[in-house]
């Protein structure tokens, strides 16, 4: 089984595993403000020139936007889409893998 990973706000590493398809009829992109609600830390972060975010002194940088969480570590950005129902939110990876986030 494959898993694809992502580093997450301090250290924490999110990943998602293969799942069976659902249906998303109920979902809708989450907006950037019920991301940053779900994930912590995220007002310690601070804007840089290339669009990402960083905690001070860190080396990852995150790109959190309607529905959508990219990580750039080592010039390589990795991007998840992220829907919800309105009570949970769903992660999305490229290959189709989903977990929540909440």
């Amino acid at each position: 089984m494959r898993f694809a990973c992502l580093p997450l706000l301090f250290a924490a590493t999110f990943c998602v595993s293969p799942a069976a398809a659902k249906d998303t009829a109920k979902l809708r992109p989450a907006t950037a403000t019920e991301i940053r609600q779900t994930l912590t830390k995220t007002s310690n972060l601070k804007d840089a020139p290339n669009g990402y975010q960083y905690r001070e002194g860190g080396k990852i940088g995150y790109r959190i936007d309607n529905g959508k969480i990219c990580v750039l570590q080592q010039r390589k950005s990795e991007c998840v889409t992220v829907y919800t129902d309105g009570k949970r939110l769903e992660t999305i990876d490229r290959r189709g893998n989903r977990n929540f986030l909440n």
